[in-house]
């Protein structure tokens, strides 16, 4: 089965920018979920935190907060994947947007997805990034990479989903993004993904 043309994908993430203002007593944030293909599928570009900032390890997508110089927070994030990882704005494909997510830490971040060309030469930034990670997304589908887990929180029972990939664990709010990924591409695809029903858009 082969995977969504470029075209496809973009019909499906639809508009690039938030269809609703964000709430404007939230710190607004954006990530850039870079996506390449190679071998007949799609890998997405993940990175390690280095020791030198807060979450240090953490394995997340290159992005930070919005600046006043931004023009929109799709900017903000291929400002942030320039400056972390060394991927120029004008070689992204910007293809969409999902839906935004919610931090009890007070962030509102909004994930954009852009397509890269394959073998990019990264320059990942010393400071800020420890290691960048190629993580082909045929991988996430299957099961046994996958770990379901409960928080429980004031609102209730709270569902999270945690991948495993080559023994690094991707967790978080990063997880949830790949997940509402995963399911728009599988809709592409026709393909069933290995929870049963669409992710929401959690508070992380």
């Amino acid at each position: 089965m082969s995977i969504p043309t470029p075209e496809v994908l973009q019909a499906l993430l639809g508009k690039a920018e938030p269809a609703t203002a964000l709430p404007g007593n939230l710190m607004h944030a954006a990530v850039l979920l870079p996506l390449f293909q190679r071998d007949g599928d799609y890998h997405v570009v993940l990175t390690r935190r280095s020791q030198n900032i807060p979450d240090a390890g953490v394995i997340c997508f290159p992005g930070g907060g919005f600046e006043s110089s931004d023009p929109n927070l799709t900017s903000t994030a291929l400002r942030e994947a320039y400056e972390e990882i060394g991927v120029a704005p004008e070689d992204v494909r910007v293809l969409g947007a999902i839906e935004p997510y919610f931090t009890r830490y007070g962030f509102a971040i909004y994930p954009v997805v852009g397509l890269i060309p394959p073998d990019y030469p990264y320059t990942p930034s010393e400071f800020e990034v420890d290691e960048i990670i190629e993580v082909p997304l045929d991988t996430l589908y299957d099961p046994a990479n996958l770990r379901h887990e409960g928080l429980l929180r004031p609102e209730g029972l709270v569902k999270r989903f945690t991948y495993v990939y080559e023994g690094r664990i991707i967790y978080g709010v990063t997880a949830q993004m790949l997940s509402r990924l995963l399911e728009l591409i599988a809709e592409g695809m026709e393909k069933e993904v290995p929870w049963q029903s669409r992710t929401p858009a959690w508070r992380a």
